[in-house]
């Protein structure tokens, strides 16, 4: 039978299960052939099957539409609209929509629907079999949606607009899900409170034997600059008359860092440049290919930006802003737990490049970007959003100040990212104590070296 298109409208329930997508396609398809199947409403005149059709016939102009009318319980409502949408070409969206409607009535312990003729029995099959069979899709590909849905929700767009695949999703997913219950594991076991040792010798670190070899898993010094100021009234590091001389010593002075720190360690150097007669001498990386002519691995060179450097009235160069913090390495196999920092807000996923192939062709084999909700990994440059820290004059509580304190968080996060509590942490040059204060707070052991004791 006929009736008026203005007489009909959509079912509340259908438009919180699916989208009404591809209407212009469908709307030239009617034109061409008309109306294949007639429209299925019920004693409201709410359309139970064809919606889509129903949103294309209005944009088509039509004033009359074939329906066939049925008296239909509202029980019945969410099982007819899925069961009249299984054989259409649903998003992944809409898969977890059904899902979540017939989970309800098929999950274990609630029983067979034996009262609506077009559920089949399913015998021997769990819930989600059950409900899988009647939504069209297969029960392991169905487990990974959810797995996926529950772990990363914000992947399900992104395999609607197929910038993921349900692989690609499930393997990242799992990853992380493996990482945070590491993570918790660990927590766990550290959390019995571990005593925290501070050693302190005031003596030079150029020769450590109170250490035994590879008793060290982290070292983080910050060694006198050359010729800024009298260290000590005795001469010695940063008090050479070459910057040759300081370079050669101080490489040399790190030989027993080599030997106390274990195969899985690091070594940061933190160091600052120097200007001699108007020329910049470029110390901080001639000191480091020294250390690499020693066997030194060099992982990364850190910009650290100082967010309120020390003033300089120059009129013929810029201001020094930044210093360097080198990771060093005696092996590429070292202990490391990277930190994430916040997403920029316009951070988005993109599609995988396309690569040409030798015969011509483009192969779209390469994954593609997807950012981690979590955050994204630490960069090289350090400013005051990732580590927020001041080279103001700090007040130290130690009997008088010490003259070249840095700052406490640029050494909370290497010795985060290369050592686990109750590991010992070294400082060779430790000054004021800063690295020591931060193991404290941290609940790693300390060992410091200085000259003079200032702690």
């Amino acid at each position: 039978m006929k009736i008026k298109v203005s007489k009909l409208k959509h079912h509340p329930r259908n438009q919180d299960i699916y989208t009404l997508s591809s209407i212009e396609d469908l709307s030239e398809s009617i034109s061409q052939v008309g109306l294949l199947q007639p429209l299925i409403i019920n004693q409201n005149f709410e359309i139970i099957s064809g919606n889509r059709r129903f949103v294309s016939i209005k944009k088509l102009g039509w004033k009359e539409v074939e329906i066939e009318q049925r008296t239909i319980t509202e029980k019945e409502v969410e099982f007819l609209l899925i069961h009249y949408n299984k054989q259409r070409v649903k998003t992944f969206r809409e898969f977890l929509n059904e899902y979540q409607v017939l989970k309800r009535y098929y999950e274990i312990g609630q029983g067979k629907r034996t009262d609506l003729t077009f559920v089949s029995p399913n015998k021997g099959l769990n819930g989600r079999d059950k409900v899988s069979e009647q939504i069209g899709i297969s029960s392991s590909q169905l487990g990974r949606l959810l797995f996926i849905y529950k772990h990363q929700p914000n992947h399900i767009d992104l395999l609607d607009k197929g910038i993921l695949t349900v692989n690609q999703s499930y393997l990242q997913a799992s990853r992380e899900v493996k990482e945070s219950d590491s993570r918790k594991e660990t927590k766990n076991n550290n959390s019995k409170p571990i005593p925290n040792t501070w050693r302190f010798y005031q003596k030079s670190s150029d020769n450590m034997s109170e250490l035994n070899d590879g008793e060290i898993q982290t070292i983080y010094t910050s060694p006198p600059y050359w010729n800024k100021r009298l260290y000590s009234e005795n001469g010695g590091i940063g008090n050479e008359k070459t910057s040759e001389e300081f370079v050669n010593n101080l490489s040399n002075h790190f030989n027993d860092c080599w030997r106390v720190l274990n195969n899985k360690g690091s070594f940061f150097l933190n160091m600052g440049d120097t200007f001699y007669n108007g020329n910049l001498q470029n110390i901080p990386h001639r000191v480091v290919l020294k250390l690499q002519e020693k066997g030194w691995i060099l992982r990364n060179t850190i910009i650290w930006s100082k967010t309120n450097p020390k003033p300089s009235s120059s009129k013929s160069n810029l201001t020094p802003s930044y210093e360097f913090i080198f990771h060093l390495t005696k092996t590429t196999d070292y202990d490391y737990y990277r930190t994430l920092t916040p997403l920029n807000e316009k951070t988005k996923p993109s599609l995988p490049p396309r690569h040409r192939s030798t015969n011509g062709k483009y192969s779209d084999t390469v994954s593609p970007y997807l950012p981690n909700i979590k955050g994204k990994n630490m960069g090289d440059y350090w400013n005051e959003d990732i580590v927020r820290t001041s080279v103001a004059n700090q007040k130290l509580e130690i009997d008088g100040e010490h003259p070249a304190p840095f700052p406490e968080q640029i050494v909370t996060l290497p010795i985060l990212q290369t050592s686990r509590e109750g590991e010992t942490i070294l400082d060779p040059f430790c000054g004021s104590g800063t690295v020591g204060r931060v193991c404290e707070n941290l609940n790693r052991s300390f060992v410091g070296y200085d000259l003079i004791k200032f702690v």
